[in-house]
């Protein structure tokens, strides 16, 4: 998946790409559905969930509804 130019953008001179890794607040995740068109359901009325995941027993992607909930710790860089 690095490889992909959209992924990590080009190369720099010496060869070495860099990635961002992100620290993620979740809160309260539902199961992700495309009909949610970026607003997602109630779980208690006012309360909507935080988030959406793929599974959730086991959940590898999450999807965040607030950019300020991503926060950045560390910048790796790699050939």
């Amino acid at each position: 998946v690095a490889d992909a130019p959209a992924f990590c953008g080009a190369p720099a001179a010496d060869g070495t790409r860099q990635m961002l890794l992100c620290l993620l607040t979740t809160g309260m995740p539902c199961l992700g559905d495309p009909s949610h068109q970026g607003v997602l359901p109630y779980r208690l009325p006012p309360h909507r969930y935080n988030s959406s995941v793929d599974s959730l027993s086991s959940p590898e992607v999450f999807v965040l509804q607030h950019s300020g909930a991503a926060h950045p710790a560390y910048l790796i860089t790699f050939t």
